[in-house]
Formats: structure tokens, C-alpha cells, sequence
């Protein structure tokens, strides 16, 4: 359903001076909700060049983080994240579209509600945020299926290409996604979406690949996205000197990017891998450095490690030094992912992930501020104040005094000539202690390098190569050019007006010795021999000192090389020329320059030093603190500058005259240099000093701010119409509103604590919505104190119901309404293990779990039922028989589950009943259409008797894909007893179920519930996070799905972990009112059940303004919910299991009803047969009554149709008769199978299977491997064949028709020399050979040749395990063939 009605709002920038980013000096105005429509919006720009994005042609840093409305089910949460990030120092956030949450059906569409993406959009305008909206298709994400939506894995076509099937799907998606983007970008000045990504990290790069992309982005501009496309489809392993992109070529985008993860998903592994130095490589001209994901956490899977623990090792010092890195590598646009994970409510948790998809991000999934969510906003705040770093290039660093530990990266503004060092360990992931002094030269600014290699300053003589981009080893060389030579004597001649000059090149393993000349004298023989990788950048020969004026530069190769360097080390290059000339410049030899003092880095941190910027209206020269922000506040400007705390800190201003220094507070020493006009400033980092300076030397007054990082955390900045402010102290700062003469703040507080507030003026000043009373602060401030929150008491959850489900597992269970499994093929990737197709997707169920009843006539040689399923990580199946339960697992690719003795009914209709879990489907990231990998039942058979047939039905979520409840959508229920029956709903009625207590223990294999209610009485004003807890013994193996108010919050399971705290997000749970609770309880056998402890926990409380309202959903309803009609009686369909072309069979249909129920009148029995079959009834088919504890059976000889059979053909008996009065109607139906019966020599992968079973990675593969690539034995390829990994089992009809079959078998190469495994080949269940154990590293395939015994009817082939375990056991069948006639 599209959404009507939308209200257009002003974009949130009005004006150039209002921009996100803005100039120096300012902070991105807060915009206000907008109450009426714009009369007249306001369109604004969005460009870019080599440097930034750039908003209304100014040069914006975008700092970005990743939210998913999707995981957030209330929309005034939504709100409440934005301003979070937006309070953080994040301008922009980065937002999913996941088709799959707006999509349960082929051309149905829902984005009301919690799916109201035109009101996400709505408050991110408000909230003043930019946008990057990425609408796929395919988003990743770990939810289902990628964000395809699940009824795409039915549909033919081929994903991530121009197969018109898949594009058609696509563009009905795009149909309804793009004008809501369309009509919130800034460009149209109605809202604020500044960029649009097309795809999602789609690494293919063939012209198939790029005619794809170029369509979406096409069909995108066709819809109305004017605003840049981008990307992320550099593909995160790609090294600078080869990678591909979409930045250029066919199908280009605007800005192609490039996501990093480089520390990985293992959080329980503390270590840390270097930065990566290379980054700049990625660069492209004309366009700004892009990182559209980097780490902001990690994927948790089940029974792995939670957020905390990725927190842990994803710290605030991980973001100082990586996320520094990136800044220093000249990246202006960088999001992280994730910034705010959420949870994955209902199903929407890809296969192998788990409820909470809090992804250790800085924001938890209870909505709580950590200490990286305060490093992230130290370094927001840094970049969208100091404004010169949106433009800068590389350039030399400076001498440090410890250059064996400590590092520097240096870049320069070419217009402002502001100076950015980035200062970290060498080694990255160190954690000592180390300091240096830095030598810094600030004035005299150009850009870059003086001259780069192609220069026409540059008179080069003799033969040199001159190398630009096309040549991949220029990767990281400045402007990715190059000049070398290697014949002795060729020279460069560069003359320059300096004093000083400075050689940049490489070291490499094959480079030799040159000889410099200044002023044609020969001053140094420099050797650019380096062991290992080429180092590029480097300083190889500087030359400091010189006269001011002119002056030659000449270097010439020799015939020279390193004692050390390999034979073929002749070769000198010329990357750039520096030339510095200090006339024009200020140097500062040591910095910091007061005795006993230096730049400490201690352990994992990262410093971005300024030099030589404007900070207001001051000249800073350079400082060792870093930046916060500033910004002029009424008639002065204020800076914050902090660094670690115990640290020294040195800051130098320049002024034409002696200011004047008041130090207002902590210990500051000052230093005034008549001769330069430098004023310096020295301190330790501890508290917050405050040094006012003003007088005759200054332009304004300048109020620095001089902390600790700890106390620069506690800063919070935005902006109002009457100018910015600065707040100091509070939890958390979310809006501030200048009008009326009042200054308006809301904001968090977790305990009662000291503020300052820092703004324009005298105006009195709000606190959500009280007046907070004040006094003068140091330095010019307002000073009060915030109330802290009320305690909070949860009730103890201790007056439970219970009652018993799963009635599917008992015998006798009317299914007649449920699906029956006929469809004989599936655009599923996962070939059937049997036929017909059980796979639950190809009968519109796609979420939760699947319940099965198959019926089949019993014969003496059935010993089990096999049984295969696909049910995603950490899923289970648990079968009963005749309404024995007979055992669970989780070995979905083929499982033997014997009978117990007696539980069969011989020559009567047995049941077998199988619950299936679906943990979701698995994502697609490569072009394999892994999403359409089936879940549920992909085979079941007979053990012994594969010739038996067994009829299934089907029955999943309540209406499949036409949704009962709209509102909380098609992931939120399944297709248990009680989510079919309304029992998780708030109103249900309960009254009769059973009172119990927790913890208990229930042994009852299947499903039980558990419901209660909690009255919650949080004290209003304040914002509380409440999660619930289970507590239990690990060894219990049961799982539970917690729905409170309706909605699905939490899958637990027991054994498994590592979730046991699951955040209830306000608006679905009711702070003040009641809640429902309901808990559906899987035990998964006999023993070891129950529910332990459940308790409500206080994840976080804070007196706020924050008060989300109620989502609702539709409550319970009777005649909703009610079951298929009861019926008192039974029908029951016999027919034979197979049937050939033509072929005449005998088919009876027996009408009982059982003892004790009312007699049925008017019975008549009738048949209903595919078109093509006929029926001769040999006996009666009515009867006027049948008298209760009786029968009536009609009987008929069905003939078959001539010519080919289908697969399975469905006959169905119906049955209408009176009872109790009423007219009623029974059904009952049986599939027959085809029996083909091979006459030739034919390829075994050609032949319909009676049943197949594979020991990992879905079903046996035809004609490719168990990883679905060309089968290939010891070197060679076969095109036809089956890949299998050892447990495998093909069982085929051969009918007595032949004779011999033939083989080649061996371990798949794509497993290298690992596996063991051996071959069998039985006939009727008689071994008629083995192989002995084969490995992965034999020279050779093996070939098998044997002979069939006449007669034989059935033959199987199977891999088994070479008794070492299954793992790389996978098994090739090679031209398989049987010889028949």
C-alpha cells in the first residue's frame, strides 16, 4: 500500500549559511518540526569535486552512520535515534530500504505504521540530518533473504541481472521506493536525502554486470532522483594498484566507494589488525574518497558473542586510531555501520543470526550512549567545525623525534594552508606508551607537492619512462604518476626559487643510486633501495638552509646500488618536487616548544594536530590538543581543545599586538614572543581550564576551553536561529530552540548533575519544557543543575498461564484444510530430495515455522521415515508417528528416524507429523540466488520401503501470504497452533488455561505457552528501557518466542545463547499500562524441557523528554481467529502409491464416524482426478446413513491416462453428508507418483530420483559440485554428474531394466587435499560394493564398474565418511550411468 497524503516539508536547510557542515566555524542550524506545508520550498545543490561533496557548492564532510528503521518497530524511537546521532556529531545518516519488510506479496506494498518510510524521512528532515538512501534491491544487511522480499525465491529469474523476470520484479519494487526518495531530497528542497545508492556491494564488473547496474541507476533518474548516485561496490579486499569500481566505465555512478571491515567478525578474538596505509589508492579524480561502510561493530551469530563483547574490542580507541586513519587518508565522506543495530523483531534475522542485532554499535540496542558513541562525537564535532579538512592534499610530513614509534600524516588545505597531522603508533595496534616532538612550518602554503613529476619545471635528459594511472604500480604515487630511468647518466634538471628543496620518491627492492647536485655541486649519493614491498611517499633527499632565491636542483642516475640489492637494482623514480621557501613561512623546529614537554601517544589513540588555521577570528598557529569545535557565540568565540587527560598540552596564537590573557580557571601557563607576535599557551590536559583573551590584539575575544577528553565528552553543541550553543554536562543534548527571548533545551540525564550552557545572550532557558534556573558561570556561561530520574520498580512476573499445543502431532487431526504438497518443480536453487516439492516458500509460507502431516499406507518393510530439511542456523525438526513423538534434530540434510516397535498401523493410514523451523533464508552476496536456497522439507521417504508414497500437507502462517494482521506484518507470525489461533495477542482469553509458575519443567516434546501480564507504572518524564530476561540451565534444550502486546521480540534458545536479555521497545510496550506476555515454549525431546526464570530488566533510565506513542495493532478476534470447521468425522483416501501410462488401479474412499458422535445422513462419496484420468465406481457410493462407530467405503477402478504422466498426480476423495443438523463437507487426497523406468543408457543425473539425501550444503548437486562448481577429480572436469558431501544418498528405479553401472569417483578438487571418503552402490539394499577410503590428495579418480542383478528394482548410491568426520567430505560422482534396456 503506498502511503497518501504527504506532507511536504521544507528541507531543512534554508540557507547556504545554515548547511550541515557549514563554513568554518559554524554547526548545522537544528531545524524545527514545520507545522503547514511550504508555500514555496527551497531547492538547494548537491555536487562534488576531487576533494567533497559539496552542499549548495560548499565543501561538506559527510560523517554518517548506519540506522535501520526497519529494526526499530516505533516510530517515535526513530526520532529519538536520529537526534542521538545528530547530537553525536553525525550530519548524516545512512538508511537500508529493505523490500522484504514492505513487501509480503508480489505486487503488495505497505508502507504505513512501523513501514511509514515518507515519516522516517519526515523526521530525519526535522532532526536536521542528511540522508544517504540506499534502496538495493539487494541490501545485505543480515536480515532475510538480503531484503529480498521471500516471495522472490518462488519466481523465476535470475537475480542481480537483466533476466526479465528479476527486472521486472525489480522495477515494481523501485515503482513504489523511488518518488518517496524522489519527494524528500534536498535538491528539491523537501527534504533531506543528499545521495542515492545503486545496489549494494555488487563486486562484477563484466558488461552483463554493468548493463544491470546502469539499469537501476537509469530507472532511478527516470523516477525522479536527481541527487548523486553513489555506490559501495570497490570490493573490500582490493588492493589500490587493481581495483575495479563503478567510479568509471559502463554503468558508472557519481561516487563509487569502498566498505572496510578490518577487524573482522570475531569478537571473542581480542587482537587488532594494522591500519591500512594505502587507502588514499582508492582515490579517483574528480571525485571525493568514499567510505560508504566502515566497522562501527560486528555480526553475532548464535551461540557466538553478543554486542558487549564486540564493544570490548571495537572500542573508543579503535575509532580514534581507524577512523582518524581514514580522515588521514583524505576520505571526506565516511559512514559507519552500524551506529544503531536494533533488533531483529519478528523473523527478520538472516539464517545464522540471532535476535538482537545490536552489533556492539555505539548506540546500544537498548538505546544507551557508550564511551564510542563519545569518541564518535569528538571527532563529528572536529570535522564539521574545522571546515578546511573537507579540502586537503598530502604532503610531507615533518621531522618527529621519535620517529621509530611514532607516526605522522600529514595534509594541507590548498586554499587556507591549514595543516592536519595525524599522529598514531607506527605499529597500529600497539599498546605502549611513546612521545615525540614535531618540527612544524606553517605559512608559504601551496598545495601538495611543488611539482609533481610531469611538470615542465622538471628537464629530464637520456631515456626516462613517464607513468601515469593506466600503469597500476602508480597506486599511491602523488597524482598517480611516476618518472624512472635505469640507464646510467640520464638526468633531471628542476631549477627553484627556495630555501630549501625536497626529492619525494619510492623505495623499492630493484632501485639503485642516485647522485644530487645543488647549485651544480654535489651534495649527497642518495640510495632508494628498500628490502620488501615498495614504500612510496618518501622523503628521499631534502635540503634545508639554502640562500633565499635561485637555485638547481639536478639528480643523476649512477651505475651504483646497495650492497644488499639484487642484481636487477638499477632503477631511479621521481614521484615529486617540494620546494619550501622560508621567507614565507613561520618555522618551529620542536613543537611543543617548552622544555620537558612532548606529543605523547598513549597505547591505541590517534591525534589530528592543526596548524596554521583560523580559528574564529584568531590566527592559531598550531596547537597539540585536538579540536572539539568553536564557534562565535554573541560577541566572542569559543573553543573547545582537549587531549588525553595528564597529558601536556601546548597551543600558540599569533596576534599583530600583546593581547590580553585572563585564566579563568585551572593551571595555564602563557608565553608572550614579541618578535613573532605568538602567544603561547601551556597546560596539562585534567579538568577544564579557561583562558579568556581579549584586548588590543585580538579581533574578538577568544574563550578557550582546555579539557580532558573525558570532559570534552561531556560537551554538546547545536545550533538555533539566535546562534550556537554549548552545553556542558547532561546525558544527552537533543534539541535547542531559540524564540521569544527563551532558549528552549531537551535533553537526558541519568542522575542529578551540574550544566553550563554557552549561548547568545541572557535569555532564560528551558529544560524539557521546566524552567531551569541559573547562575553566571565561568567564562560567561549559565550554570544550573538537572533533576536525575525517579526510581523505577519493575513487577515480578509471577502469575502465569499455561496450556499444551501441537494437536497437529496427534492422530487423527483434521488437516483436510490445510495445502497439499503436488508441485512437482520450484525455482528454488535446492534440487528435491523427493517429489513432490515440500519446500514451505513454493506454498506461501516464508516465516516461522512449518508444520507437515503426511500420510501413507504402512508396509512391512518400512523402518523409519527419512526425512531432510533446510531450516537455517540453529534450526531443529522434531517428527512424531500415529502421535508418537520419535525424536528432533538439527541435521537437516538427511535423518533416519526409526519406528518404534508397534507404533505402525499395518494396511491402515499412518500419520507422521513434522514440525520445521525456519531461522530465516539465507542472504545472496554473491549473483548465486543463495536466497532462494528452500526451508522446510526438501525430502522425505520411506527407510526400506522407497517405493511407499507419502502424501503431505502443508500449513504455515495464518492466510500464507494474504496477511491477517497487516499491521505487525508477514515476519511476526508462524505457523504454530497458538500464533495460527490468536494466542499472542493481548486480549486473547485465557481464563481456562492452566495457572502455573516459573521456573518449571515440562517434558512434553512439542509446543506449550506460557502468558502473563505486567502492569508497569514508570514515572512519567522519564525514559526507561525495559528488556526481558530468561534464565536457565544451558543443558535444558528447548527454544521460546517471546511476543509482548502481539508482537514477536525475541527468539531464545536455550542451549544454544548467546541472547538471554531482549529490549522491549517502548511503544510496543506500554511504560505506564498493561502488557501481555506470551511464550511459546518448543521443547525439543523428552527430557531436559520447561521455561526457566523470566524477569523484566531496567537496561537504562533517564529524566527525558522523550515519550514515544503507543503502536498499535489489531487485538483478538473470535471469528478471526477461530479454526477450520470441526468435523465429527473422518474420510479416508486409498490409492496405490505409483502408476504407470494407461495403467488400471483400484481406489477406495471409507466414511467413519467415530463412536459416541451423532449419525451422518446423505453421505455421498465422490472422486476428483487430474485431467486425463477416469473412474469406474464398482460398488455404492452413497449411503443414507452411517450410524456412529461405523463405516461406509465406495470403491472404484481408476484408469491413468495414456501418453507421459505427470510426476505426481493428486486424486481427492470429497465427501458431503448432514450432521447436527448442518450440511458438511469432507476431503481427503492422495498423491500417486509416475515410476519412470530408464530403457537406455542413461546419465544417473538425467533420472527422476525416488529419493536423495546430502551431508551439508542443501541437497546433492546435478552435474556441479557440493559447492554448485564444475565437478572436478584430481585435475579433470566432468560436465555431468552429482556432487554430494559424504552422508549422501541417491536412491533410483531402475525396475528390472538394468544391467550395469559405471562411474568415476573421487573428493572434490575445491576442497584441495583435504576429505575422506568412501563410495557404495546397493541394489535392493544388498551392498554390491565399496570403496576403499578416498582422499582429496589421491592422483587420480576411481572408477567403479559394476554389475546390476537382474530384476533389481531400486539402486542406491551413497557417499559416507571416511571416519575422520564430514567436514571437506565432499563427494563427486562422475559420469554416472546405468545401462539398461
Amino acid at each position: 500500500m503506498r502511503r497518501t497524503g504527504h506532507r511536504a516539508i521544507p528541507a531543512l536547510l534554508v540557507s547556504a549559511a545554515m548547511a550541515l557542515g557549514g563554513l568554518a566555524g559554524t554547526m548545522p542550524a537544528q531545524a524545527t518540526p514545520t507545522a503547514a506545508p511550504a508555500a514555496t520550498p527551497t531547492p538547494h545543490t548537491v555536487t562534488y569535486d576531487n576533494y567533497s561533496l559539496k552542499i549548495d557548492d560548499k565543501p561538506t564532510y559527510i560523517w554518517g552512520g548506519e540506522f535501520h528503521y526497519f529494526r526499530q518497530p516505533s516510530p517515535d524511537l526513530w526520532r529519538d535515534t536520529l537526534q542521538k546521532m545528530k547530537s553525536g556529531g553525525f550530519n548524516t545518516v545512512s538508511l537500508y530500504f529493505d523490500w522484504a519488510y514492505h513487501s509480503p506479496k508480489k505486487g503488495v506494498y505497505d508502507f504505513t505504521g512501523v513501514r511509514d518510510v515518507d515519516k522516517l524521512l519526515d523526521i530525519a528532515n526535522e532532526v536536521g540530518i542528511y540522508v544517504i538512501a540506499r534502496p538495493g534491491p539487494y541490501i545485505q544487511a543480515e536480515v532475510d533473504g538480503g531484503g529480498y522480499p521471500a516471495w522472490l525465491n518462488v519466481t523465476p529469474g535470475h537475480e542481480k541481472s537483466l533476466d526479465p523476470d528479476h527486472i521486472a520484479n525489480v522495477d515494481e519494487w523501485f515503482d513504489h521506493i523511488n518518488p518517496i526518495l524522489a519527494r524528500h531530497q534536498l535538491t528539491n528542497g523537501t527534504g533531506s536525502v543528499i545521495a542515492y545508492q545503486v545496489e549494494n556491494e555488487f563486486y562484477n564488473y563484466g558488461d552483463a554486470d554493468r548493463a544491470y547496474v546502469a539499469h537501476i541507476r537509469d530507472k532511478a533518474r527516470a523516477d525522479g532522483i536527481t541527487v548523486p548516485t553513489t555506490g559501495n561496490h570497490i570490493y573490500f579486499g582490493a588492493h589500490p594498484a587493481d581495483f575495479k569500481s563503478y567510479n568509471e566505465g559502463a554503468g558508472a555512478l557519481d561516487i563509487d566507494g569502498i566498505d572496510k571491515y578490518p577487524l573482522g567478525f570475531n569478537c571473542t578474538d581480542p587482537a587488532w589488525s594494522p591500519v591500512q596505509t594505502d587507502l588514499e589508492g582508492f582515490h579517483r579524480p574528480g571525485k571525493p574518497l568514499f567510505i560508504p561502510e566502515f566497522q562501527g561493530g560486528s555480526i553475532n551469530y548464535w551461540g557466538g558473542s553478543d554486542g558487549d563483547k564486540c564493544r570490548e574490542k571495537l572500542n573508543s580507541e579503535f575509532a580514534s586510531v581507524f577512523y582518524k586513519n581514514n580522515i588521514a587518508a583524505g576520505a571526506t565522506m565516511q559512514s559507519f555501520y552500524m551506529t544503531y543495530g536494533g533488533t531483529n523483531w519478528g523473523r527478520q534475522a538472516m539464517s545464522g543470526t540471532y535476535t538482537s542485532y545490536d552489533y556492539g554499535a555505539p548506540i546500544t540496542e537498548s538505546r544507551q550512549l557508550t564511551d564510542r558513541y563519545q569518541q564518535d562525537k569528538l571527532i563529528g564535532y572536529f570535522l564539521q567545525s574545522v571546515t578546511p579538512i573537507t579540502r586537503t592534499d598530502k604532503v610531507t610530513a615533518p621531522a618527529l623525534t621519535n620517529p621509530a614509534a611514532i607516526t605522522d600524516t600529514a595534509r594541507r588545505n590548498p586554499d587556507t594552508g591549514t595543516q592536519f597531522h595525524t599522529l598514531r603508533h607506527n605499529d597500529s595496534t600497539s599498546t605502549s606508551t611513546d612521545s615525540t616532538g614535531i618540527a612544524l612550518t606553517v605559512g608559504g602554503n601551496h598545495s601538495g607537492y611543488t611539482f609533481d613529476d610531469t611538470a615542465t619545471q622538471l628537464q629530464y635528459t637520456g631515456t626516462w619512462t613517464h607513468a601515469d594511472q593506466s600503469a597500476g604500480y602508480t597506486a599511491g604515487e602523488y597524482q598517480r604518476t611516476e618518472s624512472w630511468s635505469n640507464v646510467a647518466g640520464n638526468s633531471i634538471t628542476v631549477p627553484f626559487t627556495g630555501t630549501g628543496v625536497r626529492w619525494i620518491g619510492s623505495k623499492a627492492a630493484n632501485h639503485a643510486l642516485a647522485d644530487v647536485y645543488i647549485d651544480d655541486a654535489k651534495v649527497d649519493t642518495v640510495d632508494s633501495y628498500g628490502s620488501g614491498a615498495e614504500v612510496k611517499d618518501q622523503v628521499l633527499f631534502s635540503k634545508d638552509g639554502l640562500a633565499a632565491g635561485n637555485h638547481t636542483l639536478k639528480i643523476v642516475v649512477t651505475a651504483g646500488k646497495n650492497p644488499a640489492a639484487p642484481a636487477y637494482a638499477k632503477y631511479v623514480s621521481v614521484d615529486a618536487i617540494d620546494v619550501v621557501d622560508t621567507t614565507k613561512t613561520r618555522t618551529y623546529p620542536s613543537v611543543p616548544q617548552k622544555a620537558g614537554t612532548a606529543v605523547t601517544v598513549a597505547g591505541r589513540d590517534s591525534k589530528i594536530l592543526v596548524a596554521d588555521y583560523k580559528l574564529g577570528a584568531t590566527q592559531l598557529q598550531y596547537s597539540t590538543s585536538e579540536i572539539l569545535t568553536h564557534a562565535q557565540i554573541g560577541d566572542r568565540d569559543v573553543a573547545v581543545l582537549y587531549g588525553r587527560g595528564g597529558q601536556a598540552g601546548e597551543t600558540v596564537l599569533n596576534y599583530a599586538q600583546q593581547p590580553t590573557v585572563q585564566v579563568l580557571a585551572g593551571a595555564v601557563d602563557q608565553t608572550w614572543d614579541p618578535a613573532t607576535g605568538d602567544l603561547r599557551l601551556n597546560y596539562t590536559h585534567s579538568g577544564l581550564a579557561r583562558v579568556l583573551i581579549g584586548g588590543p590584539g585580538s579581533t574578538r575575544p577568544l574563550l578557550l576551553l582546555l579539557g580532558d577528553d573525558q570532559n570534552a565528552k561531556k560537551f554538546w553543541r547545536t545550533d538555533t536561529t539566535n546562534g550556537p550553543v554549548l552545553l556542558h554536562g547532561s546525558d544527552l543534548l537533543r534539541t535547542a530552540t531559540a524564540s521569544s527571548g527563551r532558549l528552549d533545551l531537551t535533553g537526558d540525564s541519568s542522575a542529578q548533575q551540574s550544566v553550563e550552557v554557552f549561548a547568545k545572550g541572557n535569555d532564560p532557558i528551558t529544560w524539557n519544557g521546566a524552567a531551569l534556573a541559573t547562575v553566571p558561570g565561568i567564562g560567561g556561561s549559565a550554570a544550573g543543575n538537572l533533576a536525575g530520574p525517579a526510581p523505577v520498580s519493575l513487577p515480578a512476573l509471577t502469575t502465569w498461564k499455561h496450556a499444551a499445543e501441537s494437536p497437529e502431532a496427534q492422530p487423527g487431526f483434521d488437516d483436510s484444510s490445510w495445502k497439499v504438497a503436488d508441485r512437482t518443480s520450484s525455482n528454488s536453487i535446492t534440487k528435491p530430495g523427493t517429489l513432490p516439492v515440500l519446500f514451505a516458500d513454493d506454498y506461501g509460507y516464508h516465516y516461522g515455522d512449518v508444520w507437515y502431516r503426511g500420510h501413507f499406507q504402512a508396509v512391512t518393510e518400512a523402518t523409519g521415515v527419512n526425512l531432510s530439511a533446510i531450516t537455517g542456523g540453529s534450526g531443529i525438526y522434531s517428527v512424531w508417528v500415529n502421535g508418537t513423538f520419535i525424536g528432533t534434530s538439527n541435521d537437516g540434510t538427511g535423518h533416519n528416524f526409526p519406528f518404534p516397535a508397534g507404533v505402525l498401523k499395518p494396511g491402515a493410514d499412518n500419520e507422521v507429523s513434522v514440525l520445521v523451523a525456519n531461522m530465516g533464508h539465507d542472504y545472496n552476496p554473491g549473483t548465486n540466488d543463495a536466497n532462494k536456497a528452500a526451508r522446510g522439507l526438501t525430502g522425505a521417504f520411506l527407510t526400506g520401503a522407497p517405493l511407499s508414497v507419502i502424501t503431505w500437507r502443508i500449513q504455515g502462517a495464518r492466510g500464507g501470504e494474504d496477511l491477517v494482521d497487516t499491521a505487525r506484518g508477514p515476519m511476526n507470525t508462524g505457523g504454530l497452533y497458538g500464533e495460527r489461533s490468536g494466542w499472542t495477542l493481548p486480549d486473547f482469553p485465557d481464563s481456562s488455561w492452566t495457572g502455573t509458575t516459573l521456573a518449571t519443567r515440562d517434558n512434553t516434546p512439542g509446543v506449550s505457552w506460557y502468558r502473563t501480564k505486567a502492569t508497569l507504572n514508570v514515572p512519567a518524564g522519564q525514559d526507561t528501557s525495559i528488556g526481558l530476561k530468561i534464565a536457565d540451565d544451558p543443558n535444558r534444550k528447548y527454544r521460546a518466542l517471546i511476543y509482548v502486546n502481539g508482537w514477536l521480540l525475541g527468539t531464545y534458545i536455550n542451549n544454544v545463547g548467546p541472547q538471554h536479555v531482549f529490549p522491549l521497545p517502548n511503544g510496543i510496550l506500554d511504560p505506564r499500562g498493561d502488557n501481555s506476555i506470551a511464550i511459546a515454549l518448543w521443547n525439543e525431546g523428552a527430557t531436559n524441557g520447561g521455561l526457566g526464570t523470566v524477569t523484566l530488566e531496567n537496561l537504562g533510565t533517564t529524566a527525558s523528554s522523550l515519550n514515544p506513542a503507543p503502536v498499535t495493532g489489531p487485538g483478538y478476534n473470535a471469528a478471526t481467529y477461530a479454526g477450520p470447521t470441526a468435523h465429527n468425522a473422518a474420510l479416508t483416501l486409498s490409492a496405490p502409491d505409483n502408476a504407470n501410462p494407461a495403467g488400471t488401479y483400484p481406489v477406495s474412499a471409507a466414511f467413519t464416524v467415530p463412536g459416541g458422535q451423532q449419525n451422518a445422513t446423505g453421505v455421498g462419496l465422490a472422486l476428483n482426478l487430474p485431467t486425463g484420468w477416469t473412474a469406474q465406481p464398482t460398488g455404492p457410493t452413497t449411503a443414507a446413513t452411517v450410524a456412529a462407530g461405523s463405516s461406509f467405503t465406495a470403491t472404484w477402478n481408476v484408469t491413468a491416462p495414456s501418453g507421459t504422466l505427470p510426476v505426481i498426480s493428486p486424486l481427492t476423495t470429497t465427501a458431503t453428508y448432514t450432521q447436527q443438523n448442518t450440511d458438511q463437507q469432507l476431503t481427503d487426497t492422495r498423491t500417486v507418483r509416475r515410476l519412470t523406468t530408464p530403457t537406455t543408457t542413461t546419465d544417473v543425473s538425467k533420472l527422476p530420483f525416488l529419493g536423495s539425501t546430502n551431508g551439508w550444503n542443501g541437497g546433492v548437486k546435478l552435474d556441479r559440485s557440493n559447492d554448485n562448481k564444475p565437478i572436478r577429480i584430481a585435475g579433470t572436469t566432468y560436465a555431468v554428474g552429482i556432487g554430494s558431501n559424504a552422508g549422501s544418498s541417491v536412491i533410483l528405479y531402475l525396475g528390472g531394466h538394468c544391467n550395469r553401472f559405471t562411474a568415476t569417483v573421487g573428493v572434490d578438487d575445491e576442497v584441495g587435499n583435504y576429505g575422506s571418503v568412501t563410495y557404495t552402490v546397493r541394489a535392493d539394499g544388498t551392498t554390491l560394493t565399496t570403496t576403499p577410503v578416498l582422499r582429496g590428495s589421491d592422483p587420480a579418480g576411481t572408477t567403479i564398474d559394476i554389475a546390476v542383478p537382474a530384476g533389481t528394482t531400486v539402486l542406491e548410491i551413497a557417499a559416507g565418511d571416511g571416519g575422520d568426520g564430514g567436514g571437506s567430505d565432499h563427494a563427486d560422482w562422475a559420469n554416472p550411468k546405468v545401462y539398461c534396456s
